[in-house]
């Protein structure tokens, strides 16, 4: 069956290769026009602005590529309404002090080189979503003999990532030929091809079972780079555990043995994909005769202890940590490799992994290594146990181990998911200890958490710290206290802020500004705080210009608001986002004709439109909104996240507007996207029974509908808020009889107490009230509920009616 696929493959991969061969288009000069696109070669900078013949007939490919990276030529008009200091050329104060310059050249080295890849891959991304591929990749083969490295990478990739997203096999095996043909190039220049773009290439042929492809690509990969050979090793051997050739694996297994000082980089590669692969009786035999001192790749010793612990090999992992606990080399790595063992091995708590984690310590005579903590620390964070992790970071201050900015930073991003306040105090106290070594982000980070608890001292007192680990303020510190002070409300403080920014010598940035035009309510405060960034040389950056779509609009001026669009200082590329901006800044004001309007002209023109801007178009719509329109905002989100998002705000508008009659029917519609593992859609329906629980008059009979679907269409159990949201529709609608049903539906004693209330049973819903947990306050809340609405009389009201009290224990 494998085989028959290959070769059904094979035939039309040679097809295709062929195919994309002769679709190349000859060169031709091209002449440098307009601006210049950073971060790629001169030739394809002259691509971009040549021109190309298609179908007979001249067309400006500088048109075509200008338009899919949203480049249009603003006309002249005196009619346009210009915002005030928008064109104003103010020169840029350049005496930034010497170590800000440092920071940022160091930065811009570290990241030069990934920033040109992606912005050259987007190019290309968009060229081949406008153009199509065949008309992109004849135009840039053209300058394919003076392109650089970074930008064949990013060619490849894009081919890639097409092939992997189409569910098309033919168009997928062109795109995977053209990404062939592009390597092939890459080799004939003498370009060395690296493994993050070869990588994922073969592990996709190997998924699909392409052997022939495979090796065609493996041989042109090892021309480009001979040292590579041995590392491919690795996916041969993917590729024949994926086909279940038994044969072919232990034929390379046999290549792996004792002898020798240290194994060879091919056998590493094997032994490496046999772990990824959990190959257990390849590894059995290959653990009994390997000498694990000899093993020098860091990666391998670390899934091979994974692969221990998650099968609990635990005579094999103690003999290997023994082994390298005697060696000069291994005896380093002996801390790491335990923290890496305890933590894989399955079924145990945090708290039974933290004790495995200390005894073979003890056992093995070693010293923890901050490293290990490291990966205990995240272990317990991802386990969400964050008080067992500051306990165990606690201790690691009091052994005297450094506590490094990594561990620091584990600690804050799972408090800043659970945002508890003794949390908060505790890391607080953990950062003024002498054995932190905290980097300048681990202290934005913890100012930003005591700002989310409304704790601006401990802010400021994080501020004041800075000083006792030789750090310094910076912007994105006081930007975390401006944002919560704006977050509160508080303008007096936020600006205060600002003031003290200046006073300690840190100069407000482009977020700085961003923060204080977006919280204005006043067109001359806007145009205040849009000149003294200016003034003060900082950069309008795209949250800049959406700032100001967000605060023209708020106050009122939304004329202007569209006007931001039109000013030609404004970078071509960041257009669809601003119109996007635009679109949720209009519709959120009251303007959703208008936000409408916009939104239907970047769908015809074929822009991509921001999810967001097409949810908030869903739930500003008013009560005499259209639903169709809604169903097809709905549709038009691509991704799941946004569409389940979007799609249960349409459920929720349909719902509380009475127009749900068709509900049922969109669900229906829809099953097949509700029903995928990764959308979890509980949530979404604990809203809308919530929705129809504060209706008045309540549906309770679309209630009743949805649970019979969730149950059988959807097949789970509704949540327990679900149902107690339906009960409280039942009591307030006084319906009995589906207050039953939906009690054999809870398991519960709340809800039999609430239909006992309902049918005037005082003394059996007294006697009920009795079983239920104090701590229970949602239940209570219901309960206490129905006793105000079943203690009344249809006749007359008595607020004062006798209540069931809640008895202490």
């Amino acid at each position: 069956m494998v085989v028959s696929k290959a070769n059904k493959l094979s035939s039309v991969f040679i097809s295709r290769i062929k195919n994309s061969a002769q679709s190349s288009i000859p060169s031709a000069a091209a002449t440098v026009r307009n601006r210049d696109i950073p971060g790629t070669s001169q030739a394809v900078k002259d691509l971009l602005k040549s021109k190309i013949t298609s179908s007979g007939t001249e067309a400006p490919l500088s048109d075509q590529i200008s338009s899919l990276l949203h480049v249009s030529s603003l006309e002249k008009t005196d009619n346009i309404l210009k915002i005030p200091s928008f064109n104003a050329k103010i020169p840029i104060d350049i005496s930034l002090r010497s170590k800000e310059l440092s920071r940022e050249r160091k930065e811009r080295r570290v990241y030069k080189k990934n920033a040109l890849s992606r912005r050259f891959a987007k190019i290309f991304r968009d060229s081949a979503h406008k153009l199509g591929t065949d008309t992109t990749f004849g135009a840039f083969d053209r300058v394919a003999k003076e392109m650089s490295v970074t930008e064949y990478n990013a060619m490849v990739g894009v081919y890639f990532e097409l092939a992997e997203k189409s569910h098309d096999l033919e168009y997928a095996l062109d795109h995977i030929g053209k990404a062939f043909e592009v390597l092939k190039t890459m080799r004939d220049r003498g370009f060395q091809i690296e493994e993050s773009v070869y990588g994922p290439v073969l592990e996709y042929l190997i998924d699909m079972d392409m052997v022939d492809e495979f090796r065609s690509f493996r041989d042109v990969i090892s021309e480009a780079s001979p040292g590579l050979v041995e590392r491919l090793g690795y996916y041969e051997m993917l590729l024949w555990i994926q086909l279940g050739d038994g044969e072919k694996v232990e034929e390379l297994c046999g290549d792996i043995d004792g002898n020798g000082d240290s194994l060879t980089l091919l056998q590493e590669s094997y032994l490496l994909a046999l772990c990824k692969k959990e190959q257990k009786d390849h590894l059995q035999r290959l653990f009994e005769i390997i000498d694990i001192t000899k093993v020098r790749s860091s990666d391998l010793l670390a899934n091979i202890f994974g692969y221990l612990g998650k099968f609990s090999l635990d005579s094999f992992a103690r003999k290997f940590l023994w082994e390298l606990r005697e060696s000069d080399e291994g005896v380093k790595n002996v801390s790491d490799l335990i923290s890496i063992y305890s933590t894989c091995t399955p079924n145990l708590t945090v708290e039974d992994t933290i004790l495995k984690f200390n005894k073979m310590h003890e056992e093995l005579d070693v010293m923890p290594s901050s490293t290990s903590y490291e990966k205990l620390v995240k272990y317990s964070c991802d386990s969400n146990e964050v008080v067992t992790a500051l306990d165990v970071v606690e201790k690691m201050g009091e052994a005297g181990v450094t506590i490094t900015a990594d561990i620091l930073h584990s600690l804050l991003h799972a408090i800043d998911e659970v945002l508890e306040f003794n949390l908060v105090r505790r890391i607080h106290s953990i950062m003024c200890t002498k054995s932190v070594k905290p980097s300048s982000e681990n202290f934005r980070s913890m100012i930003r958490l005591c700002t989310r608890i409304r704790d601006f001292e401990g802010a400021y007192n994080m501020l004041g710290n800075l000083k006792n680990f030789n750090l310094e303020p910076n912007s994105s510190m006081f930007n975390c206290i401006l944002s919560g002070y704006f977050r509160e409300k508080n303008v007096c403080s936020a600006l205060m802020v600002v003031k003290q920014m200046k006073e300690a010598g840190v100069k407000p940035d482009s977020i700085t500004y961003g923060y204080l035009i977006n919280n204005c309510n006043r067109e001359d405060t806007i145009t205040k705080y849009y000149n003294e960034m200016k003034q003060a040389g900082v950069q309008a950056t795209k949250r800049i210009y959406m700032s100001l779509i967000d605060a023209y609009a708020a106050s009122g001026q939304f004329e202007k608001a569209k006007q931001v669009l039109l000013d030609p200082d404004v970078p071509a590329r960041y257009q669809n986002e601003l119109k996007s901006e635009l679109i949720s800044a209009l519709a959120s004001h009251g303007k959703r004709a208008d936000a409408l309007i916009l939104y239907e002209e970047m769908k015809e023109t074929k822009c991509q439109v921001d999810p967001k801007s097409i949810i908030s178009l869903i739930e500003y719509s008013d009560s005499n909104g259209d639903l169709n329109t809604l169903v097809q905002l709905a549709d038009d989100l691509q991704d799941d996240h946004s569409w389940i998002d979007g799609f249960f705000r349409m459920i929720m508008f349909a719902v509380r507007n009475r127009k749900s009659s068709n509900v049922l029917d969109l669900l229906k519609r829809n099953e097949v996207r509700l029903s995928k593992k990764d959308i979890h859609v509980e949530y979404h329906f604990d809203e809308v029974f919530w929705a129809i629980a504060e209706t008045e008059p309540a549906d309770v009979k679309l209630g009743m509908d949805l649970l019979r679907y969730i149950k059988e269409e959807l097949g789970f159990v509704p949540s327990r808020k679900s149902l107690d949201f339906l009960l409280h529709a039942c009591v307030n609608a006084k319906d009995m009889k589906n207050g039953l049903l939906v009690w054999k539906e809870y398991q519960s004693a709340a809800l039999p107490c609430n239909v006992l209330l309902a049918a005037g049973d005082l003394e059996g819903a007294k006697t009920l009230v009795t079983k239920i947990s104090k701590e229970d306050k949602d239940v209570q809340h219901i309960i206490e509920e129905s006793q105000i609405v079943y203690s009344q009389t249809p006749e007359k009201k008595k607020p004062k009616k006798k209540r069931i009290v809640f008895p202490t224990k």
